[in-house]
């Protein structure tokens, strides 16, 4: 039976419970799934879920196909980690999928990684999309906000990411530096695309009432030009800022602004060599906790 992608969308269908979670997940649109499935069906001569308006219960023979799917993806997950462990040493690409901030802060580990696997490539791609690592999309994936939850995931904190106010003292020179929070409503800033208020920006948009956004984008290296050119007051975090000349702190770090940084690898790449060693590399960079 030549039908592996419509097994595999009915594996996920069954898996996460909906449509929707099951395109999300492999990235195809909802039609796409309900036309593998309605395939499959058609092909197994029988019903593989009961559709309600929950969502999509397995029947007999959906169970029997979860059984199935399950066993097949732990075989391929076992094969996967065979072979990418035969090769003790370090070779090849590495990707790893970051946030554009993250990848600014910790840029000191990856140079690490690079300076210290000279057989190695590294990869970095700067993406707010989540990429499916078990897919192999990418090896690493970079990931703020709430922790991921996926079970075949294998997730370690990176240290969290604080964040202050700062203005360059070209702007301070044309503006002034304002004296308070309620002072704010009275300059201009450097933010994220409209819509995409997130972090820091939240919390400004919430303290000062249709704050006056003149540039907007979602490169942090464009909004970093931004200020430097004095366009408007933004937020770095405060491992950048403190190096900048030229950039001066408007308020300091708040716990409010504070983000959550998660290093995410799947479970069946996560002892390969490639991956412990950039992980050792954030470590040793100070970037995560040392083992206990």
């Amino acid at each position: 039976m030549d039908k592996w992608n419509e097994f595999r969308t009915a594996y996920h269908v069954a898996k996460y419970g909906t449509v929707s979670a099951a395109a999300e997940r492999l990235g195809v649109h909802r039609a796409t799934i309900i036309r593998h499935i309605d395939s499959l069906e058609k092909e197994l001569g029988g019903k593989i879920f009961f559709r309600n308006a929950k969502g999509y219960s397995l029947t007999e023979i959906g169970e029997d196909l979860l059984r199935v799917a399950e066993a097949t993806e732990d075989n391929f997950n076992q094969f996967i980690g065979r072979a990418t462990s035969r090769n003790p040493g370090i070779s090849g690409g590495l990707v790893v999928s970051t946030v554009d901030v993250a990848a600014q802060v910790l840029a000191p580990g990856f140079h690490h990684f690079v300076a210290n696997n000279p057989d190695s490539d590294l990869c970095c791609s700067v993406t707010a999309d989540l990429v499916r690592l078990e897919y192999g999309e990418a090896h690493i994936a970079i990931r703020a906000g709430d922790k991921p939850d996926d079970p075949d995931y294998v997730v370690i904190p990176i240290k969290p990411l604080d964040s202050a106010l700062y203005a360059s003292k070209a702007y301070v020179r044309t503006h002034g530096m304002p004296e308070s929070v309620i002072a704010l409503a009275d300059h201009d800033f450097v933010g994220l695309t409209r819509g995409r208020s997130a972090g820091p920006y939240a919390w400004l948009n919430r303290r000062v009432k249709n704050a006056r956004y003149r540039f907007e984008s979602d490169s942090f290296h464009c909004r970093l030009q931004a200020l430097q050119a004095g366009v408007g007051l933004t937020f770095l975090p405060v491992e950048l800022g403190q190096q900048l000349p030229g950039i001066v702190e408007v308020l300091p770090p708040n716990r409010a602004w504070r983000a959550k940084l998660w290093l995410v690898t799947h479970g069946a790449t996560h002892r390969t060599a490639k991956v412990q060693s950039f992980i050792q590399s954030l470590r040793v960079s100070g970037f995560l906790a040392n083992r206990r």
